[in-house]
């Protein structure tokens, strides 16, 4: 993929993460499913607490995440860069069949499983694009590289922080847009509402193509963002 193509996969992935995102917390009790920050601070207090059985569930959380980090890293130091984002795609679908058919009733961890694998997939594979570490499942970061790039651009009116802040912001925004349908969708359909995200899945897998698709001006995905 030629930058722009990069950049519009990058942000269409980025709605992808924000329903992701909105859902979970609406359907699963407020529980984020797109890190392990929460879920990991909850396993040390449950052991703590001598609670054996959420302990247990939190690790099987962990093992899923780390699960698709390892299968994403494995492709990426193959140089199946271009089979990693398919894998991004695919691991999304999967998981959004997958979560429509886990009861309401189910303990929220365990029935977030499929995304904590999901998302830990296209982090990898969307850790980057246009020269900038950008997570696509999350905002904290992107939210700081816009306002430093808002703030120097204001200061200094340097080109390179304007482009800075039009990347981060479109992440931004893409992110929050695809919140915006997922709240929309589960007000709606509740837990089938992960549906919505179905047609969200389409851009990416188009730029994607081989009809679509550039020689790459970047390298492989290295370096994924922290958080």
């Amino acid at each position: 993929m030629d930058l722009h193509q990069e950049t519009r996969a990058h942000h269409a992935m980025a709605a992808v993460g924000g329903f992701f995102g909105v859902y979970a917390l609406l359907t699963r009790g407020g529980t984020f499913g797109s890190s392990e920050t929460s879920n990991l601070i909850y396993l040390v207090v449950s052991g703590l607490d001598g609670t054996w059985g959420p302990v247990l569930v939190r690790l099987g959380a962990t093992a899923c995440y780390i699960a698709g980090i390892v299968l994403a890293v494995l492709l990426r130091r193959a140089g199946k860069t271009a089979l990693l984002r398919w894998a991004a795609v695919g691991a999304d679908l999967s998981a959004c069949l997958a979560l429509a058919r886990i009861p309401a009733e189910t303990d929220p961890i365990l029935a977030l499983y499929p995304m904590f694998l999901a998302t830990a997939v296209q982090w990898v594979a969307y850790s980057q694009a246009a020269g900038y570490n950008c997570a696509t499942i999350f905002s904290t970061n992107n939210l700081r590289q816009f306002t430093e790039g808002a703030t120097e651009y204001l200061c200094g009116h340097d080109p390179e922080q304007l482009r800075k802040l039009r990347f981060y912001g479109g992440t931004l925004l893409c992110f929050h847009l695809g919140a915006a349908w997922g709240w929309w969708c589960v007000g709606r359909w509740s837990i089938p509402g992960i549906y919505g995200c179905l047609p969200l899945l389409i851009p990416p897998a188009v730029f994607l193509s081989p009809k679509t698709r550039r020689p790459a001006l970047t390298g492989p995905l290295d370096n994924p963002p922290k958080t």
